[in-house]
Formats: structure tokens, sequence, C-alpha cells
């Protein structure tokens, strides 16, 4: 999507958080916030995507603090946790069939989505994540038009977002998967804050149960022409539908629409998220978009 004045403080706010919390000196640390404001200076105009500029912002921490993954400790507490939370999710769906195993599984994949620091509200912590699981619903509920779409669909390109959710998002695809259609999971190939990384999907296991898991071509934090390989391009232009997770890969295919429907699945953190959608802030969402 193209960036909201909501949005220019709230990128600040994330990467000048991964500094102040990295070692760096305190003189390095001001120098290295000064050199976030002037590559905001330099970026950031009325057109641009948030993507773009959340990505670079990202680089450029990631580049200043000599740190090429601020989040490794953060993704796996995060996929610890939801690990010790799956026999409650199994138990959860136990007795389910057909859609309404979809959805429901769909429901806990999105909340799951709350495990965000670089994303409002900023201060969920992970232990929370056993609160939040269950609770709710859809607000904006097309699950039932996605799930017919799936049962139409030969190929589907899965996009990943944040670990932990990955370990239930895990679920979601072995349950797409078992359709009978051929899944794609595709991550990130570089780290972008706790977005689980390709390597980091292939250690969760998702090759066991997708076709096949790519990276995506790039460390950014969505799906942009410029972020994607030509393999990449390729395989989500060959698919019958894409299934996205998360806020990041929403902006991106708002800015930069895809040639294929889209399943997006995800939880609405920000005003500017919420206000596209029609839903209000932490509101969860599943809906099918021919962009």
């Amino acid at each position: 999507m193209r960036i909201w004045p909501q949005c220019i403080p709230c990128i600040i706010n994330a990467r000048t958080r991964e500094i102040i919390r990295s070692e760096l000196g305190r003189e390095e640390k001001i120098e290295a916030e000064l050199e976030l404001i002037r590559l905001m200076l330099k970026e950031v105009h009325s057109q641009v995507s948030t993507i773009r500029i959340a990505s670079e912002g990202f680089r450029l921490v990631k580049r200043i603090i000599k740190d090429p993954d601020p989040y490794k400790e953060y993704k796996e507490a995060s996929n610890r946790l939801a690990l010790k939370m799956l026999p409650k999710v199994r138990k959860r769906l136990r007795g389910l069939e057909g859609y309404e195993r979809f959805r429901t599984l769909a429901l806990i994949c999105v909340n799951a989505n709350l495990l965000d620091p670089g994303a409002p509200p900023f201060t969920y912590e992970v232990k929370n994540l056993g609160d939040t699981l269950f609770e709710g619903s859809f607000v904006l509920d097309q699950t039932k038009e996605i799930y017919e779409a799936l049962m139409k669909a030969k190929r589907i390109v899965f996009l990943l977002d944040n670990a932990g959710e990955a370990i239930f998002d895990k679920l979601l695809v072995k349950e797409i998967s078992d359709m009978g259609i051929e899944v794609i999971v595709m991550a990130k190939s570089g780290a972008y804050q706790n977005d689980v990384t390709y390597e980091e999907a292939k250690a969760l296991g998702f090759e066991e149960v997708a076709t096949r898991l790519v990276g995506m071509g790039s460390d950014y934090a969505g799906p942009l022409p410029e972020a994607l390989s030509p393999e990449a391009k390729r395989i989500l232009d060959d698919a019958d539908l894409i299934v996205a997770k998360g806020m990041a890969n929403y902006e991106a295919f708002l800015y930069s629409p895809p040639r294929r429907p889209v399943a997006h699945l995800l939880k609405a953190k920000c005003i500017p998220i919420a206000s596209s959608l029609g839903v209000r802030v932490r509101d969860n969402v599943a809906v099918l978009k021919h962009h």
C-alpha cells in the first residue's frame, strides 16, 4: 500500500527500537538514528510503498548493528511457545471436518499473528499467546469463499509471515495439501523482523507437508516485484490461488497487485490497514481479493 502519515512514525519507531536495543554505544546509537532519519528523508514520498521503506530501514539497521538477524532469539522463543500450544490446538480441531476445520484453523493462525514486535502495539509479549489463540472470530469473514476457491484450485502458493504462527501455518498447509492441492510454500530468503525465513521454514519441516518450499528471493517485508526472484515471480503467476498471511503481504499486493486471486488472512494491527479493509484495529480478517 502507499504510505500513510501514520506509517512514517510507526516505521521510525520500529527501527529506532531495534537500534536502542542493540549493543552499540551511546554515540553510535545516536549516529545510527540520524542515518535512519537521513534514509527516511531520501526515500519517503507520498507514493512510496510502506514495504519498501520498512524493508530498506531494516536493512540499514542490520548493517549498522552488525547483526543479520536481530530477532533470532524472539523467533526461537515464539516457536517454542507455539509448539507447546500444539496439543491444545489439535484438541480444538478434534472432530471438525471440511470447512469448519479449515475456518477454525485459519482463525488460530490469524490470532497467532499477534506475535509481531515490529508492528503495533509493539508491546505484545510471547508469553501472552496462550491467552489469545482461541479468542474472537473473523470480523471480515470470507472463509467460505476462500474454502470454495481452494476446492477448485490445483496449485496454490502459501506465503508465510511470522515465526511462532508458522507452527500453526504448517497445520493449515497440511490441511490444504490433504485436499489434494499442490501447495508451494514461500518464505523470505533473508531475515526481516520476526518473519520466518526459508531456512527456518525448512527446519520447521514445511517440506514434509508441502509440495515444495521456496525462497522469495530477498529479505523484503513483502512480495513487491523488485523483491522477487524470477523463479518466485513465475511461481506466483502460475498459481490458481495465493494464500497470504499477515499485513506485509497484504500491503505489498495492495501496492503492486498480482495476477492471481489472493486469500488474505491477517489481523489488522494499525489504522491504515484496518481502514483499507473497513474494519477496526485488532479485528481478524479473512478476505478473498481479485486485485
